[in-house]
């Protein structure tokens, strides 16, 4: 089974022919629940009761992800830590949704990648270009929707390296 990925937005506005923002809360629901994009989108907005999903807060975020099948829970730290320095403290073999200064990411231990609404492809965590950007909670996955990758060294390797 492979890595979800979802597809960012694909609705079009009729009038303008440009591309629907894809936000990153749904993003980061869709990625946790193994569903599209759409199907997260639309939960949100059934939960928020609004039009809209820019600036879900973490609490539509955990019940979002519990009414697509997904639980977990919500983790505040007492000081906040930049993301490079903080995936190091993690527990390996899990997976995680990361709240960086307004913006949910997902970290996936199981092999150290990240993906994210703004580069919707699992990347190595250290290549991040959120890695300097400040930790203020973190979403525990108890059972995410999909599968690690294969096991790729090179993404493990600088991580261990580094510590």
């Amino acid at each position: 089974m492979k890595k979800h990925t979802p597809q960012t937005r694909q609705i079009i506005y009729c009038d303008t022919g440009v591309y629907r923002t894809t936000w990153c809360g749904p993003y980061a629901i869709a990625v946790i629940c193994g569903t599209e994009y759409e199907q997260a989108y639309r939960t949100v907005r059934a939960i928020r009761g609004k039009r809209h999903c820019k600036g879900i807060t973490c609490d539509n975020l955990k019940k979002a992800s519990a009414k697509l099948g997904v639980k977990g829970k919500w983790v505040d730290l007492e000081k906040r830590q930049k993301f490079g320095n903080f995936m190091k403290t993690l527990e390996k073999n899990k997976v995680y949704v990361i709240n960086v200064t307004k913006h949910f990411l997902i970290l996936d231990t199981r092999d150290y990648t990240t993906i994210d609404n703004q580069v919707p492809k699992w990347i190595a965590g250290e290549m991040s270009k959120h890695k300097s950007k400040l930790v203020s909670k973190y979403f525990v996955v108890e059972n995410p929707q999909f599968e690690p990758k294969e096991n790729n060294e090179w993404l493990i390797e600088p991580l261990a390296a580094s510590k």
